[in-house]
C-alpha cells in the first residue's frame, strides 16, 4: 500500500474549470495543483483568465507546465461553437468543473420576463448542458472521469427576497446532475451546493447591502461565518477524488438546513 495513496489521486489527472477564475474557481485551482493536477482555466474574459493564470504560475512556480487557460463566452449566442473550440483547444480530460454564473439574479416574481429569464439561464443551466455534451467526447469512459455541477442550497431552503428563478435554476441542475449520472455512467456526475459563499456574485447587493445580509445570516448559522471559497474547494475535490460517488449533491453550507 503506498503511503500517498490518498494524497496522489489526482496526480497527473487533467481537470476544466468552466468559470473558474472567480474567487471559488480559484480556491479549486489552486488546491488541484497542490494535489498534481493539470488545470486548464476558462473565463469568458481573455484577461481574466490571463490575470488568474499569472497569479497562480506566481504563487506556483513549479507547476507552470500545469497551468493552461482560455476563453470561452458562454453568454453568447454562438455558445456552442465557442465550446467546441474550448475543447479542441483544451483536449481530453479527466474532469470537468462546471461553476460559470452571472452575478445572482436577485429579481421579484413580479418583475420576472421571458427576456430576464433566457439571460440568466442561459449561462447557469443550458451553457452548462452543452459543455456536457461537448465535454464527455473529449473523457474517458470510466469511473475515474467525472463531471461536477454547481448548483445551490437555495433549492431545497428558501431564501426570503427575489431568489424565485435562482431556486428553480438550482433544483433543475439538482435533477440534471443526477439524470446524467445514470446517462453518461460510467463517467460519475455529480452537484456542489453551495449556501452563502463570500464571492464577487454578491456585488449587485451594494457593499452596505451584502454586509448586512451577511451579518443577518451569520446570525442565524450554526458555524456564525458564511463560507470562504477555501472551505467550498474542498467539496468539489470530494467529488473528484471519491470514484464511489456519483449523482450526489454535496452541500457546503454553513449549517444553513439546521436552522
Amino acid at each position: 500500500m503506498s503511503p500517498s495513496q490518498f494524497t496522489d489521486k489526482l496526480a497527473g489527472q487533467r481537470v476544466l474549470l468552466v468559470g473558474g477564475t472567480g474567487g471559488v474557481g480559484v480556491s479549486v485551482a489552486q488546491a488541484l495543483l497542490e494535489f498534481g493536477a493539470t488545470i486548464v482555466l476558462s473565463s469568458s474574459h481573455e484577461s481574466k483568465v490571463k490575470d488568474v493564470r499569472a497569479a497562480l504560475l506566481q504563487d506556483y512556480p513549479e507547476a507552470k507546465d500545469r497551468i493552461s487557460g482560455y476563453p470561452c463566452d458562454l453568454a453568447s449566442p454562438d455558445v456552442e461553437s465557442n465550446i467546441e473550440q474550448l475543447f479542441n483547444q483544451a483536449g481530453n480530460v479527466d474532469h470537468i468543473v462546471y461553476m460559470a454564473g452571472d452575478r445572482l439574479p436577485m429579481v421579484p416574481l413580479e418583475e420576472v420576463t421571458l427576456e430576464n429569464w433566457q439571460k440568466y439561464n442561459q449561462v447557469r443551466t443550458i451553457a452548462a448542458i452543452l459543455v456536457i455534451k461537448v465535454g464527455v467526447r473529449h473523457m474517458k469512459k470510466d469511473r475515474h472521469s467525472s463531471i461536477v455541477l454547481t448548483g445551490g442550497s437555495i433549492s431545497e431552503k428558501p431564501i426570503a427576497g427575489g431568489w424565485s428563478m435562482l431556486a428553480l435554476m438550482g433544483a433543475g441542475l439538482n435533477g440534471l446532475g443526477r439524470q446524467l449520472a445514470y446517462d453518461l455512467a460510467p463517467i460519475r456526475v455529480n452537484i456542489v451546493a453551495p449556501g452563502v459563499i463570500e464571492t464577487d456574485l454578491w456585488q449587485r447587493m451594494g457593499e452596505d447591502g451584502k454586509r448586512a445580509f451577511f451579518a443577518e445570516h451569520e446570525g442565524k448559522i450554526p458555524t456564525g461565518k458564511v463560507g470562504q471559497p477555501v472551505d467550498l474547494a474542498e467539496a468539489y475535490l470530494y467529488c473528484l477524488k471519491d470514484t464511489n460517488a456519483t449523482g450526489v449533491v454535496v452541500h457546503s453550507n454553513s449549517g444553513t438546513f439546521l436552522v
